[in-house]
Parts: structure tokens; C-alpha cells; sequence
């Protein structure tokens, strides 16, 4: 299977030719980019990656979103890095911080990120809020990396670089939590601080049936009527159908 993933024309054969577009090469990966593909498993068993890297401009995400489709496995592994990434910054320099939202029920739904989140939220302890501007931007950037502020100017945004827009989000919000009480939940294999009692604030945003596969909170006496489910655009709480279907709680699955 080599042969048709080499810089070799003449891997072709006779019709090979010269020409850049007819190396096996690109045109692997021209069917990859026109099917929406990001990893190819061939009959040898090997695993080939056509997704973009840390140092490249990351794919659309949100057309994939829209569209009912799960963030790419390139987009999600950028957004990992830069989640552990930033954690070691934080022990390291004493910056206090939970995780909110999305990465957050994932967390509790699965222990990882959720197929459909395109971003990860964390919320800063206000008294160490200022010192992103202060100290860590500095570090970022010295790490390689790159730290905007938000243009809402409450919020920085944690990059890879400047081009690539998949994001970490740092907010300050107005929820009060004690950095003495947080408690430590699981996301892809490590352990993230999370505000005490923390399935509450899961609730708030999502539902007390956040555990359901499907969108954001609908109330429970609108859901007979305006299902919301995995097959509709804009979802939030949903990972791949063959794990749980949409509209069934992961519990009863045995997977949460």
C-alpha cells in the first residue's frame, strides 16, 4: 500500500507521467480533502493522518458542526495538547482554575472531550485573572504558542499559533467556587480541577437530564415535541451513534 501513498509517479505506472498532481501522494490526498476524510486505515492495517498539525491553519470547524458532523480527530488531539498544555502552565506558575462547560460534561459523561464540543471552556479564579495578561501570555509565547485577549475583553483565548483558531477559552465569570474544595475529574487519562458539587453546575447549563445523548437543555416537557436530538446541527452533548444513540440516557448504555 506504499506505493500509493509515495512521491513516486511512476508508482503509477506507465500513466504516471511527470506531473505534481498525478504523484500517488497528492492524489491521496485530494480524495481525503473531497470526502471531508481526516484518517485513512488501509487493507495493510497502517493508520495514515491527512489532518492538519499544530503548526497548520486548522479546518472549518464549525462547517463541520453545522453540518451534524463530529469535530475532526485532528481538532480535537490540538485542543487536547492545548488542554494539558495549559494545565502544566497553571501548576506550574499557581494560576487556580476549573473546567466548565462542555469539557466538563464530558467529563462526567464519558471522561473525555465530546465528539461535538469545539471549544473548552475553563473559568479563572477571579484573583488570578489579571495575571494572564500579566505573566502567562508571556510564558505562552515564549512556549510557542499564542494568547489573545477576547474581544468581549473579559476572556483569553489560548491558540496553538495565530492561524490556528481552535481555541482554549480562559473566562472570568461571575460563579463563586473555592479553590480549597475543588474536586478532580477525569478528561482523556487526566485528572482536571472542577468546582465542588460540580454535577449543579453541569444541570444549569445542560439539564438535570444532561446525561441524555442529545443537544443543549430543552425542557423535559418540550422534548416529546422539539427533540433535539445527535442527527440535528448545533449539538453539544453528543458523542458517536454507535456508542449511544440519540435521545437515550448513556447510563442505561453502560457507558457513563
Amino acid at each position: 500500500a506504499d506505493a500509493w501513498f509515495s512521491e513516486d509517479p511512476s508508482k503509477f505506472g506507465p500513466f504516471g507521467g511527470k506531473g505534481s498532481q498525478l504523484k500517488p501522494s497528492t492524489q491521496a490526498s485530494l480524495f481525503m480533502e473531497a470526502n471531508n476524510l481526516k484518517n485513512f486505515i488501509g487493507p495493510d492495517g497502517v493508520k495514515r493522518h491527512f489532518g492538519c498539525t499544530l503548526d497548520q491553519t486548522n479546518c472549518p470547524v464549525p462547517n463541520w458542526v453545522y453540518r451534524g458532523w463530529a469535530v475532526p480527530p485532528c481538532c480535537k488531539e490540538t485542543m487536547r495538547h492545548l488542554l494539558f498544555y495549559i494545565d502544566d502552565v497553571f501548576r506550574d506558575m499557581g494560576v487556580r482554575y476549573i473546567v466548565t462547560d462542555g469539557a466538563l460534561l464530558g467529563s462526567y459523561k464519558y471522561g473525555t472531550m465530546l465528539d461535538w464540543d469545539a471549544d473548552v471552556d475553563l473559568h479563572i479564579h477571579s484573583d488570578d485573572f489579571d495575571r494572564l495578561e500579566s505573566e502567562v501570555q508571556h510564558r505562552v509565547r515564549a512556549d510557542g504558542h499564542y494568547l489573545r485577549k477576547h474581544v468581549n475583553n473579559v476572556s483569553w483565548l489560548l491558540q496553538a499559533n495565530d492561524h490556528n483558531y481552535l481555541l482554549i477559552e480562559l473566562n472570568k465569570r461571575q460563579e463563586h467556587w473555592d479553590p480549597d474544595r475543588v474536586w478532580k475529574l477525569p478528561i482523556n487519562g487526566r485528572l482536571f480541577p472542577a468546582m465542588e458539587n460540580a454535577h449543579l453546575n453541569i444541570s444549569t447549563w445542560y439539564g438535570v437530564s444532561y446525561l441524555r445523548h442529545r443537544l443543549r437543555h430543552v425542557p423535559e416537557w418540550e422534548e416529546e415535541h422539539r427533540p433535539m436530538f445527535c442527527s440535528t446541527p448545533y449539538h453539544y452533548n453528543c458523542v458517536d451513534e454507535s456508542q449511544v444513540p440519540s435521545g437515550k440516557d448513556c447510563r442505561h448504555m453502560g457507558i457513563c
